[in-house]
């Protein structure tokens, strides 16, 4: 508790959004024995984000050779949220130039910039925890990974250490969970000089000083998100290209060393894990865009991905799960569908991680990805942006009626 799609311009995505351009492809018909469950009552509206004018008045530059028009002179996006012990934070960046960027709110529909948090230029937000007292943001920076603390004196200040330091470009932390008392982050640290990949694991005990742990199962890979609960601790992500895969995960000992696990259908990628009473569920994507992805495991060590039913495609192409998050009362996914012009915003349901159900369609969702998400008392909150490829701002989507939905 750690893209971008069709549109109108053919020019690159921003660096902090792995996932480029889809091909649309069209998605395989539907098992006809799936039965699809209940419709839920979940309204999701979109919550009041104060962002500066920079972003908010930002036009459009002028058209170029492959886009009219092409993408404007500042945006903001997000890319994490998490409740924390006085409210909750989402985390994220604006750019350019790249400065991470951190809101918080007491109740999930009045979002202000988190008080202190200044992080520079050059930074991003990729993720953010909460825990033991202290809220935990992770990203990048010109020198590396790199994590900022608010502790008990709500004060935000920035973690040092060498085992944060790589490659600018190459290594960051882009997901964070709290487990068993201290933080554990995942990521990636590259090195360009000699060619090689490989994905990152670090542990803190209060997000000040960080330890990375390395193992030779990380090489080849990157990790997407991190979860730990009662049956051990896990990460998931990809262990070849980091938009098509194939999916991978990892499992952590008690003594802080990891091996690879065994995954029934490595295609795709895994893109976030939560940890459930029966073990831990992932969710992500296939390398073809056709249908967003569920995996369940019971220990960490081996994985099966669930059979992709209607609730897992779109008629008009890609669907992506970006994200998910659980507990006793069942789990929500959250991600991005292609439909009319950009594609929208889609949330899922599911009881134990093994049917799902796509919440109804909103005009909240239209132009909208939903890149985080979190279960907070009686309601959800997800975080992303709207507005790609024109205008890219910093959305938060809260539900207005109790979840569960009765």
């Amino acid at each position: 508790m750690a893209i971008l799609l069709a549109g109108g311009c053919g020019q690159s995505t921003p660096p902090v959004t792995p996932i480029p351009t889809a091909t649309r492809t069209a998605p395989p018909a539907a098992p006809a024995s799936v039965a699809p469950l209940p419709s839920p009552d979940v309204a999701w509206v979109v919550a009041d984000v104060a962002q500066p004018s920079a972003v908010t008045d930002a036009p459009s530059v002028a058209p170029g050779q492959f886009c009219s028009p092409c993408h404007p002179a500042a945006e903001s996006q997000l890319f994490g949220v998490a409740a924390t012990s006085d409210g909750l934070v989402a985390v994220g960046v604006q750019q350019p130039p790249a400065v991470a960027v951190a809101f918080e709110s007491h109740d999930g529909s009045r979002w202000q910039p988190a008080s202190g948090f200044a992080p520079g230029l050059g930074t991003s937000a990729l993720g953010v925890a909460s825990g033991a007292g202290r809220t935990i943001v992770v990203g990048r920076d010109d020198a590396g990974a790199a994590a900022w603390i608010r502790d008990a004196a709500a004060t935000w200040r920035a973690a040092t250490g060498v085992d944060l330091a790589g490659p600018a470009g190459a290594t960051a932390m882009t997901s964070v969970a709290a487990v068993g008392g201290s933080f554990l982050a995942g990521g990636y640290s590259d090195d360009p000089a000699r060619g090689t990949t490989a994905a990152a694991a670090w542990r803190s005990t209060d997000g000040q000083a960080w330890r990375r742990e390395r193992s030779a199962a990380f090489d080849g890979g990157r990790i997407e998100g991190v979860a730990g609960g009662p049956r051990g601790v896990v990460a998931v992500g990809t262990r070849g290209d980091p938009v098509r895969g194939p999916a991978a995960a990892w499992v952590r000992s008690a003594n802080g060393t990891w091996q690879r696990a065994t995954i029934d259908d490595e295609a795709g990628v895994m893109r976030a894990v939560v940890a459930v009473g029966t073990g831990f569920v992932a969710v992500g994507d296939d390398p073809g865009d056709r249908t967003a992805a569920v995996w369940r495991s019971a220990d960490g060590t081996s994985w099966t991905r669930l059979p992709p039913d209607a609730a897992l495609r779109t008629p008009s192409g890609p669907i992506r799960m970006l994200s998910v998050a659980g507990d006793g009362r069942g789990l929500v996914a959250t991600g991005w569908r292609s439909d009319a012009a950009n594609g929208s915003a889609v949330a899922w349901l599911s009881d134990d991680g093994t049917r799902w159900r796509q919440t109804d369609w909103l005009p909240s969702f239209s132009g909208g990805q939903m890149a985080a998400v979190a279960i907070v008392g009686q309601t959800l909150v997800a975080a992303g942006r709207t507005g790609y490829p024109d205008n890219n701002q910093a959305t938060i989507w809260t539900t207005s009626r109790p979840y569960p939905p009765r």
